[in-house]
């Protein structure tokens, strides 16, 4: 009787045991961790480490790569190809190789030791680099009075067209001081600066000119600057 009542029990345990259903859990030579959920990174941003050189309004939103030197090809009527356009750069002015794949062209003025002054053309692309009003408003703001005066109050902005294009024309001077950023060399504080600049559409983006140095250079390459701006042509 002992020994009935045993099986008897051994059979009620094992009936109660249920096993999963097929499917419910994978074999165990099958089973992995759950990825986790893929995610889609951020677009790298496209304007990252801005060459502040070239007059753009924000920093770090322009990609600077360097480049192989290289300077403005001539064509063969003698003027010089710049992007969409063709121009005639004052025979005096110095061409100098450029090493940014933002940096169009690049020129030295001749000027005596002490009021040397330089010519940036940078190209960003056919969005350009920031608005209009944030460009010349970074330019303006390198540069300060001695009154004290906000120099927006005393600059010169001129809407007018150069090569059949819309173009701003902008004319400041003073006290220039800028932090300096990658591909525009150190910091610089200097009195008596000016700045000459431009910017002017083309069929593929904007091309933003920036003439600063000595005052005094400046005052005597003024009209030079502004004939080689008249004498843009789109090709």
């Amino acid at each position: 009787m002992h020994r009935g009542a045993l099986l008897i029990a051994l059979l009620f345990v094992t009936s109660c045991k249920k096993t999963p259903p097929p499917g419910d859990m994978p074999p165990a030579k099958d089973w992995q961790p759950a990825k986790p959920a893929e995610t889609t990174p951020p677009p790298a941003n496209p304007h990252a480490g801005m060459d502040m050189s070239a007059g753009s309004a924000t920093p770090n939103t322009v990609t600077t790569e360097p480049t192989t030197p290289k300077t403005l090809d001539k064509l063969p009527d003698g003027q010089l190809a710049l992007g969409p356009f063709s121009m005639a750069a004052p025979a005096d002015w110095t061409v100098k190789p450029t090493t940014s794949s933002m940096r169009a062209g690049q020129f030295e003025l001749p000027a005596k030791p002490g009021a040397e002054a330089e010519l940036v053309i940078t190209y960003f692309g056919a969005r350009g680099a920031g608005s209009l009003d944030d460009n010349v408003t970074r330019w303006i703001g390198q540069f300060q009075q001695a009154d004290g005066k906000p120099s927006r109050d005393v600059a010169k902005i001129e809407k007018t067209k150069f090569g059949g294009q819309d173009a701003t024309y902008v004319t400041v001077s003073g006290r220039f001081v800028t932090q300096g950023m990658p591909g525009g060399g150190g910091p610089v504080d200097k009195t008596d600066q000016a700045l000459l600049a431009a910017i002017v559409d083309s069929p593929s983006g904007p091309y933003y000119f920036k003439l600063v140095g000595a005052k005094s250079t400046l005052d005597a390459n003024a009209a030079a600057f502004r004939k080689m701006l008249e004498s843009l042509k789109v090709r």
